[in-house]
């Protein structure tokens, strides 16, 4: 799919004329090569369990039958239905957490149990490649290796060292490992959102994402999870990963930017609120002080008998006050444009760094595209006719086979060793795609040197404007030291203050008293008048249309993307129809919408998932997951691995009619798609015995290790 990213900016600039250009949308958007990253059609890959061992020993402080029993567990695994069939609490599900602490790194066991294990081995395949984990948790960190092949026994140290993948010590860089590994298999990557921290005095906001851990939750359905159809809040992350709808990528990119800006909209509308509160609770003191010592002031006055003509020194110190105040208004707002002007060149100059750190970035990604354009030019000239072999020597005659030779049976449509004609096979089709793929680097290509351009034309603006701050901000610096010097009108307020008070106290001794109210009074109004006007607002002046710019353009692409993907969603509305139906529940319709709600029909009424009856829950969620791997399996749509780890699914209030449902629908996966999935099972309901082929059954009262 090519979606016209101009046409887009071109229409949000035709809603938002008045506030950007379309270079200005172009940049706030900041969207690249996202738009070809997601695709609905399936990668084509499945994974599967093929073996389970694990070992250790029942350490317990309490004494009890199982007390110092050893633990040496291993099973084979088929495709298909897999299921154990045990009483509860016999180890069923301790079995599946390993599995999931082997795939994802991630031990939720109990305590208990995780103390008893030493060493775990898990073989598992993707398509036809086989692969190996092993963990050894005899000591407090874990350490784990992952094989490319697959092997039947604990390995010894250094053992198979030419086939490990990665090896890790500690449960962190396990997880990690394995999600980028998985993530390059399964073409996932993470879905980002944004939360407030926990800390209560933290306004901030944090950026996080899905990891494997959270997808792998569509793959382990945990009886205790049975009341939500997807794992929390994260739910339509994985919902959208599994679907790989056109579009998700940009939509989430965009929704979690505008999602900062409203963030920092709040943030300024708080800040200028406790500001303003704070300067009029300020004035309203320096009122209530001003009152007070004025009242003084008149009751010293009235009290007076006797004047001294002071008149002169009074003059020269309100001159002088008045003379100061100025100066300190002058001094107060040099070193308030002081401020600004180093906070601007300081911004100027964080900009400059950013747009440094763009253009090398950019220019790495302009390298990767020139890349992968060669290589796939250099794939569709010769690399398509030997895409599953590269024969370097002739297996009956032991000659090289050059690369001329392969260009010339390349450009014949021959085969390099029979000479057969090849041009009818099946890798013809595959031209197509990379083509298209060759096309849209080119156009990659040319936005990413457009943006290069601009990112230098725009360098150079911040350069000149950066020399303009730190021009200003040397002037600013020499007016301030241009300044009087306030220390000398001080001394000599304090000199007139004295000679006041001498002149005072030969005529009444308390006239010193009223000369500290008056310097108080004079002090506090110009106090009042710097609290006169309100603070300026320190703010982005356009974060309101930003905001709206980005709601715009996310409200565009989920109607673009619905759009693109309706048919998807409704044929998987009608699989999970059929499958709830099978199920033995009373729903009559189900809708999907570009939200990705999903609603039920149930005796006339809509309902979400939460709403539907706990004892029909688990029904409709095995039903979803189902769906999703047929949609892969029938349809070739979307991106869930076809394994399922199926926690107790009769645990619930199940009726008789849902235990036949369960094993109808059982026995019609395992005959439909048998070898294109795999399911684990574990089960306490007897009555589920010989539904599948592939079963391990443990006797009562037996722990399965």
């Amino acid at each position: 799919m090519k979606f016209d990213y101009d046409a887009l900016v071109h229409n949000l600039q035709g809603q938002f004329t008045q506030d950007f250009t379309e270079d200005q949308i172009k940049e706030l958007l900041n969207l690249g090569e996202e738009f070809g990253k997601d695709t609905p059609l399936s990668t084509g890959k499945r994974l599967e369990i093929n073996y389970i061992s694990f070992s250790g020993k029942k350490v317990t402080e309490e004494q009890f039958e199982y007390s110092g029993q050893d633990i040496a567990y291993s099973q084979e695994v088929n495709s298909g239905l897999n299921m154990w069939i045990a009483d509860n609490l016999r180890g069923k599900s301790s079995i599946f957490k390993i599995i999931k602490f082997a795939l994802t790194g991630n031990n939720s066991l109990k305590p208990n149990i995780s103390k008893w294990l030493q060493h775990i081995l898990v073989v598992f395949s993707i398509n036809d490649k086989k692969y190996s984990i092993y963990i050894n948790i005899e000591k407090k960190s874990p350490k784990a290796t992952l094989f490319n092949t697959a092997i039947d026994h604990f390995p010894a140290e250094n053992e198979f060292e030419a086939d490990q993948l990665f090896q890790t010590k500690t449960y962190e860089e396990l997880e990690d490992e394995l999600e980028d590994f998985f993530f390059r298999q399964f073409s996932y990557y993470s879905l980002k959102w944004t939360q407030k921290p926990s800390q209560k005095d933290n306004d901030g906001l944090l950026e996080v994402g899905t990891s494997w851990k959270t997808y792998f939750k569509s793959i382990f359905l945990e009886s205790k999870d049975s009341g939500a159809l997807m794992y929390g809040d994260q739910g339509k992350k994985v919902f959208q990963m599994l679907l790989g709808l056109y579009l998700t990528y940009p939509i989430n990119k965009l929704t979690v930017e505008r999602d900062k800006l409203l963030h920092a909209k709040g943030k300024q509308q708080s800040f200028n609120e406790r500001q303003n509160k704070d300067y009029a609770e300020k004035k309203v003191e320096l009122e209530a002080q001003l009152i007070k010592v004025s009242d003084k002031l008149k009751a010293l006055t009235a009290l007076e008998t006797k004047k001294v003509d002071t008149t002169s020194l009074i003059n020269d110190y309100k001159n002088t006050m008045a003379e100061l105040n100025s100066e300190n208004a002058k001094i107060l707002k040099v070193t308030n444009d002081l401020q600004t002007s180093r906070q601007e060149k300081n911004r100027i100059d964080s900009k400059r760094s950013y747009l440094d750190g763009e253009l090398k970035r950019v220019q790495k990604e302009l390298q990767k595209a020139t890349k992968q354009e060669a290589d796939i030019a250099e794939y569709l000239e010769i690399g398509v006719f030997f895409s599953n072999l590269d024969l370097k020597h002739c297996p009956s005659c032991n000659h090289t086979i050059s690369t001329d030779k392969k260009h010339d049976a390349a450009k014949g449509h021959t085969c390099a060793l029979c000479t057969d004609d090849i041009s009818l096979d099946d890798h013809e089709a595959d031209t197509e795609t990379l083509t298209q793929k060759a096309s849209s680097l080119v156009q990659l290509k040319s936005g990413l040197a457009q943006q290069i351009d601009v990112l230098n034309v725009e360098i150079v603006s911040e350069n000149k404007n950066f020399q303009d701050a730190y021009n200003k901000t040397i002037q600013l610096e020499q007016q301030k030291a241009s300044l009087k010097d306030t220390l000398v009108m001080s001394e000599k307020l304090q000199e007139l203050e004295k000679a006041l008070n001498a002149e005072r106290e030969k005529v009444k001794p308390n006239d010193d008293e009223k000369d500290t109210l008056v310097a108080q009074k004079a002090v506090v109004e110009f106090q009042i008048k710097q609290y006169e006007t309100k603070p300026v607002e320190t703010a982005d002046t356009s974060i309101e249309q930003k905001i709206n710019l980005f709601n715009a353009a996310i409200q565009q692409l989920v109607t673009h993307r619905f759009q693109e993907g309706e048919k998807i969603l409704k044929r998987l509305a009608e699989l999970m129809l059929s499958e709830v139906q099978s199920l033995g529940l009373q729903i009559s319709d189900i809708v999907i919408n570009d939200k990705f709600d999903i609603q039920y029909k149930q005796d006339g009424d809509y309902l979400t998932f939460e709403d539907i009856a706990e004892g029909e829950q688990l029904r409709a969620k095995l039903a979803f997951y189902l769906s999703l791997i047929q949609l892969d399996i029938e349809y070739n749509f979307g991106r869930h691995t076809r394994f399922l780890i199926i926690d107790s699914p009769g645990k619930e209030e199940g009726d008789r009619n849902y235990l036949q449902g369960l094993t109808t629908v059982l026995q019609g996966i395992e005959s439909r798609f048998g070898k294109n999935l795999q399911i684990l099972i574990g089960t306490a309901e007897r009555s589920l015995e010989n539904v599948v082929e592939q079963q391990f059954v443990f006797p009562n009262d037996t722990f399965v290790f």
